[in-house]
């Protein structure tokens, strides 16, 4: 991070020694997200868009700001994940403004930003001739506020700062057909609402004031070394009930002392969230990519907050593809794929909220069909808005089933069994309701009808995905409902349906036996990612399979060669360490992705999804660290000649764990039990028994050699393995 030069301290230019302060103290932390920036030498090409911004990317998990325009003016995108509309029909979730900084004397300016992912901020050096002009961007991690810190070197710089309601389009303002009230005389201070819809007993509305700390006007001249802090509240009707009056409040308030407590305590905040995990590969570029899908999570999820969108918080048009909705047939599922395991598992906190406000929709919707439970089309938005279509399943009757899998996860990774009782089973419960109700039990076999694997792609029988998601849907009713102590009398054939369900549909291609994408119907499709998603994220086939079934995935792979997809980076390469394929491939291919489907802001780009492909980088910790079979296991798809290390990767069952492979060696094999389960453990010293070190205590534990084991824990226990030292 460049830091401002301090000729002169005026406004919140104390920010800069407090980022010093904090850089000097993290230095020796291990947080590898310290090194990596983002960098534009242009600027944004694709900002405003209908689908993911390519600027730099700021946000608190609510409020989602995009940087663009030329260093002449500079216009934040303000997006907010509680701005939604059904104009003209579908939910949507659209742009709420724009704050412009208008500098005229730097058009023709060179341009740099730079994205810093630990800090969660962005600076800016624009220069011409003798003028260069700094800038820093920040949206509070714990406040709905935008600030801009602006400062000028070498030559005075005039600017003068406005708003634009809705979409700003060369220099017009467009609505989203919602009411706007604009502050238009002559002040120090701008302000305007926008309301994007009306709903039952409330509307949706949102209030954006900005004014520049300590001046007199939305207009001044910089001197040399001088700084000025432009800051922007942006608060909806869910924020605050008297919304406007309190986001004039908050900037009112202001002051260079308050905004520099509030950036230390937003640089707390992202520092917290670095230190909770972190990996360290060899290929940087890949590890970069990691944690740019991490600081992306972090900037557009938040509990307490409405879930994102298909493009996040980070909306810059009012007409988003595909609506920037809630897509339930993967893509709302997606983002939130690599947060679990990342030790990051509150930031999916807002989807349960999402589904579970639709759940009477999708009661209603499985009644129209004759059918018990819970069956919902696939696309949704908040608080229960439907789409026009309110039975638009697109022939799919997986969707409540996909959504369950994250339901599944948060509990298996985090054993809260007040989220099991209160929110994940009763859906869950009625999830298991429709399925009990829709599969035909058929010649000793559960069968799947009329269910497309594809969009639309007709009445497929036994499809691949739903044959997986129904798998793990009950094969986790069992067990939840145990450790509940619920249902007893229902686990009988939730364990029939286990024990009877169809099997996986097999075909020969290229002398090579692969999966059938059905049973009856699609046989094979070109596109997409479908023939694998019941490997991940349904994950009914892992490395404890039978080896004739892994080796047929290994063949799916082959046969679909999917390392770039439309829709399916999500998925391919998690489903690939999933079943042991070639770790080597599996990393030049992800490099490759890296390479050429990387926008500026190090988001991974194809056209399909925008922040979805945050989950692809799964794959990493399932390279690194595997568990979803309840079982840990030490980098059991990494290439062994390739030195890498993690800390603190969370495990099903409620572990923290963290290890080192040096040189074909596993060691610094540290476990934290959070809940006290029973641990078990792939021994990672095949031919060795184990030691454990329990709070400093030395124990032996005896083990068969090559084999797993398993362990007592207790709650909050630290755990350390280490291999016996043979004796001579």
């Amino acid at each position: 991070m460049k830091l401002f030069k301090r000729q002169r301290i005026t406004g919140i230019s104390i920010l800069g020694i407090l980022a010093l302060a904090l850089c000097v103290t993290l230095a020796g932390r291990a947080v590898q997200a310290m090194d990596y920036t983002a960098v534009f030498n242009a600027p944004p090409q694709h900002v405003p868009t209908s689908r993911m911004p390519d600027g730099p990317l700021l946000g608190n998990g609510d409020v989602g700001v995009v940087l663009a325009g030329p260093p002449e003016m500079q216009t934040f995108y303000i997006g907010k994940n509680d701005f939604w509309t059904r104009n003209p029909g579908n939910a949507m979730v659209i742009n709420v403004g724009c704050v412009e900084l208008d500098i005229p004397a730097l058009q023709g300016a060179t341009y740099r930003q730079e994205q810093d992912l630990a800090q969660a901020e962005v600076c800016g050096t624009f220069t011409k001739g003798r003028m260069t002009v700094r800038t820093r961007s920040w949206v509070d991690a714990n406040e709905n506020l935008l600030v801009v810190q602006v400062q000028c070197e070498g030559a005075p710089a005039a600017f003068s700062v406005r708003q634009s309601v809705g979409l700003k389009d060369s220099g017009k303002t467009l609505s989203a057909g919602g009411d706007k009230r604009v502050n238009a005389a002559p002040r120090s201070t701008s302000w305007f609402t926008h309301r994007a819809d009306e709903l039952p007993g409330k509307s949706r509305e949102v209030a954006v004031v900005t004014r520049i700390i300590g001046a007199n006007s939305l207009e001044m001249t910089l001197q040399p070394g001088e700084t000025a802090t432009v800051a922007t509240a942006i608060l909806s009707d869910l924020d605050a009930k008297e919304f406007l009056p309190a986001a004039k409040e908050l900037v009112a308030g202001l002051t260079p002392e308050k905004l520099a407590g509030l950036a230390a305590r937003h640089r707390a905040w992202w520092s917290d969230f670095w230190a909770r995990s972190f990996i360290e590969i060899p290929d940087k570029e890949i590890e970069k990519h990691w944690y740019a899908a991490l600081y992306v999570m972090g900037s557009c999820s938040r509990p307490g907050k409405v879930a994102p969108g298909l493009w996040g918080n980070w909306a810059t048009t009012n007409a988003p593809n595909w609506h920037g909705d809630f897509h339930l047939n993967y893509n709302f599922q997606a983002p939130f794929y690599m947060v679990y395991s990342a030790n990051h598992a509150d930031l999916s906190l807002p989807f349960y909220e999402a589904i579970l406000e639709s759940v009477p929709n999708g009661r209603a919707m499985a009644q129209r069909h004759g059918w018990k439970g819970v069956h919902f089309p696939v696309c949704i938005g908040p608080w229960g808005l439907a789409p026009e279509n309110p039975d638009g399943d697109w022939g799919q009757r997986s969707d409540a089933a996909f959504a369950a899998l994250n339901f599944i996860w948060e509990y298996q990774y985090t054993q809260d069994t007040n989220f099991l009782r209160k929110t994940a089973y009763p859906y869950l419960r009625e999830a298991a309701e429709f399925w009990e109700d829709y599969l035909k039990f058929e010649n000793g076999r559960y069968v799947i009808y009329n269910d497309s694997i594809h969009e639309g792609s007709g009445p497929d029988m036994n499809p691949l995905l739903s044959l997986g998601l129904v798998r793990t849907l009950f094969k986790n009713m069992v067990v939840m409902s145990q450790d509940l102590g619920v249902d007893a009398e229902y686990r009988a054939k939730w364990q029939d349906i286990c024990d009877k369900i169809s099997a996986f549909p097999v075909q020969e291609r290229e002398g090579k036996t692969v999966f059938r994408y059905a049973e009856k119907g699609m046989a094979w499709n070109n596109g997409n990612t479908l023939g694998i998603q019941h490997i991940f994220p349904a994950g009914a086939i892992g490395l404890d399979s039978d080896p004739k079934l892994l080796e047929i995935s290994l063949n799916m792979i082959d046969g679909m060669h999917r390392w770039a997809d439309y829709n399916g980076f999500s998925s391919w390469y998690t489903a690939c360490a999933r079943v042991g394929y070639d770790p080597k491939m599996i990393l030049e291919k992800l490099r490759a992705e890296c390479d050429r489907h990387s926008f500026p802001n190090l988001l991974l780009y194809y056209g399909g999804g925008g922040i979805e492909n945050c989950g692809g980088f799964l794959a990493i910790n399932e390279m690194l660290l595997q568990s979803h079979e309840g079982v840990i296991r030490f980098f059991p798809d990494w290439p062994q000649d390739e030195n890498a290390r993690f800390g603190n990767l969370r495990a099903v069952g409620a572990f923290l764990v963290s290890a080192e492979l040096k040189d074909g060696v596993v060691s610094g094999v540290k476990i934290v039990s959070e809940k006290g389960r029973d641990c078990v453990v792939q021994n990672p010293w095949p031919g060795r028994a184990v030691q454990l070190v329990r709070n400093r205590n030395i124990e032996e534990l005896e083990t068969r050699i090559g084999k797993r084991f398993t362990f007592k824990t207790t709650p909050g226990e630290r755990i350390e393995l280490k291999p016996q030292i043979k004796s001579h």
